[in-house]
């Protein structure tokens, strides 16, 4: 057995182990991908599930998605385990951390009422952001009014009189 044959049957041992997807199997894929994010998107605007409901739902089918794109794309499904054992570890402890954030932004206004609800920008300073979005829209509108007139004629004519 010579240099070449050697590293053909390591060439042809690497390849075994390698999962070739079809086109038909992928697009499919696809096609679920596409499918459930139209869903996220419709459960979103259109569905009302409370105040962590809809944020559940959506959730859920991202997981769903990323399980086919790891399983599929990534090709999970058929390596080793303990890649996706890796993986799934991962995954918790992600979980778990936006767990955690989840129940933190819940429960602020039980030590400290002012500090109760969602982050943003303090009333006062909504208040003159919506302010400065009238005055922009208000200059606007009244540019639109002026770009509609025929530009009026100078004082000075350009006959070289000044």
């Amino acid at each position: 057995m010579n240099a070449t044959d050697t590293a053909d049957a390591i060439s042809q041992d690497d390849h075994a182990s390698h999962h070739i997807a079809s086109f038909r199997s992928l697009f499919t894929i696809l096609i679920i991908l596409l499918v459930l994010t139209t869903l996220t998107v419709y459960t979103a605007k259109f569905v009302n599930l409370g105040e962590f409901g809809n944020l559940i739902l959506a959730l859920l089918i991202a997981c769903f998605k990323a399980t086919l794109v790891c399983a599929i794309f990534m090709h999970l499904l058929y390596d080793k385990v303990l890649n996706t054992i890796v993986l799934v570890i991962c995954i918790s402890i992600v979980v778990c951390f936006l767990a955690f954030v989840m129940i933190d932004m819940n429960s602020r206004g039980a030590l400290d009422p002012t500090r109760d609800g969602f982050i943003g920008p303090p009333p006062m300073a909504r208040a003159n952001i919506d302010a400065a979005i009238e005055k922009a829209e208000a200059e606007h509108a009244e540019h639109d009014e002026h770009s509609d007139q025929p530009p009026a004629e100078d004082e000075h004519s350009d006959d070289g009189q000044h």
